[in-house]
């Protein structure tokens, strides 16, 4: 018996091609994630005790953001690859090897087409944060393309990673998050501690994502074919993932929104605002309680009776947060960032964002879980033109509150609250009404 334990043991942290069970994979996975997010911690924490923030850092976390526009459609892509090579590899070996072919081919044609597009759309890309004086477009500009490998990268790396976990080599995927997210972290820290210079930043992460596709490409290497052809998987590919391009894209551009108007409040305002975003969002991030509401509502076909549950759980969870970050916001700031060249300053600056992003740690948890919903339905076309509404609701509410009543940080974390409280709100009453009509016509 003790020797069967032991093998199982041993079974549990071994690298394998075959297939995982769930129940291995869940342990593998969790762990996995977790020193990822920790290293995550640790690469910020370095950038807070070493370098602080500044125009410098401004520029960098902005340059994140305005690749994140594109970053939005690997997101997407990711996402509708892998129930689609589920589907074909249930189908037959074949099936799949000649629908992973065609999706690598057709991402690396994406890939290449948003690295020249980011290139060729630059010069307009650097007026969005219109507060940015001429020294920080400078640093805006060195950052954003020492980041562009890192872009690339990724498009390679999403890839591998819907390939690998179609076939429930889950380990393979998390150990390469965690490869990007631990060398990043070691990179940016090593440097900053003997240089001190911004530029260590962006290209660190550009090697750390290089060093996690290779790893994910090595491991997949057996589907590393090309051929390209149109049939119906492709049409009904690029069909969804016009749709969920701006479902997806909803957190990214509320980033970017928030740091456009971010460059308004002076120095550091960038910086603060995604340091109070991760304090901020740490538990939805931890929790993400939408990868098992999704199996939940698909098995019911999204009743309201299953999301009022959800939502409930949401606000049980989401609650003892909200209020713990509002009131003790400063002291968390303080005790995680608070050391090295993080000034009185930066953390005044970060506390308030903490503090007031927290008001929509609700709205976080329970996005997610609707647009899952309109997913589950097969009803995208609604939930799409919702999304658009709710990136417009938070430029118009960011205006109103930083340029017209002039509230600084707390009026761009305001105007994310009332962009997630109009988005979830619609999607609600949607979902609702779409069943009560149902259940009247039945």
């Amino acid at each position: 018996m003790k020797s069967q334990n032991k093998f199982s043991l041993i079974n549990l942290f071994t690298l394998s091609s075959k297939p995982e069970a769930i129940r291995y994979a869940l342990i593998r996975s969790s762990f996995l994630n977790l020193l990822a997010r920790f290293a995550g911690y640790l690469k910020h924490l370095s950038i807070a005790i070493l370098l602080g923030f500044s125009y410098q850092t401004d520029a960098v976390f902005m340059s994140l953001s305005l690749l994140g526009i594109f970053l939005i459609f690997a997101d997407v892509f990711d996402s509708i690859g892998v129930p689609n090579l589920v589907t074909a590899r249930l189908k037959g070996e074949e099936e799949f090897k000649k629908l992973s072919t065609l999706l690598l081919t057709f991402t690396l044609i994406l890939a290449s087409f948003i690295l020249v597009l980011s290139i060729l759309l630059y010069p307009f890309l650097k007026y969005i944060p219109v507060g940015f004086s001429k020294e920080a477009k400078d640093y805006l500009g060195v950052s954003y393309f020492l980041l562009l490998p890192y872009l690339f990268f990724s498009f390679i790396f999403h890839h591998f990673g819907a390939v690998l976990r179609s076939l429930r080599r889950f380990t393979e995927y998390f150990l390469g998050e965690l490869i990007f997210s631990a060398s990043s972290s070691i990179l940016i820290a090593l440097n900053l501690y003997f240089f001190r210079d911004f530029r260590v930043i962006p290209i660190s992460l550009s090697i750390g994502q290089g060093f996690a596709t290779f790893f994910l490409l090595l491991r997949g290497r057996e589907f590393l074919h090309f051929k390209f052809f149109v049939d119906e998987n492709l049409k009904l590919i690029l069909n969804h993932f016009f749709h969920l391009s701006a479902l997806y894209g909803v957190f990214h551009l509320y980033i970017l929104v928030d740091r456009a108007f971010g460059s308004l409040t002076g120095e550091k305002g960038i910086s603060a605002l995604t340091y109070g975003l991760l304090v901020a969002s740490a538990p939805r991030n931890i929790v993400k309680l939408e990868h098992m509401a999704i199996t939940a509502l698909s098995e019911v076909k999204a009743s309201i009776k299953k999301i009022n549950l959800y939502i409930k759980y949401s606000l049980l969870i989401s609650l003892p947060f909200m209020v713990g970050i509002f009131l003790l916001g400063k002291i968390a700031v303080s005790f995680f960032f608070g050391h090295g060249r993080f000034s009185i300053t930066d953390v005044d600056l970060t506390s308030e964002a903490t503090k007031y992003y927290a008001l929509s740690l609700f709205f976080m948890f329970i996005w997610p879980i609707l647009y899952r919903a309109f997913q589950v339905l097969n009803w995208l076309k609604p939930v799409f033109f919702i999304a658009i509404a709710g990136i417009l609701a938070n430029a118009f509410f960011n205006y109103l509150f930083v340029v017209v009543y002039k509230l600084g940080i707390k009026g761009i974390c305001l105007g994310t609250f009332s962009a997630y409280f109009l988005i979830c709100l619609l999607s609600y009453f949607l979902l609702y009404y779409r069943q009560k009509g149902e259940s009247n016509g039945g």
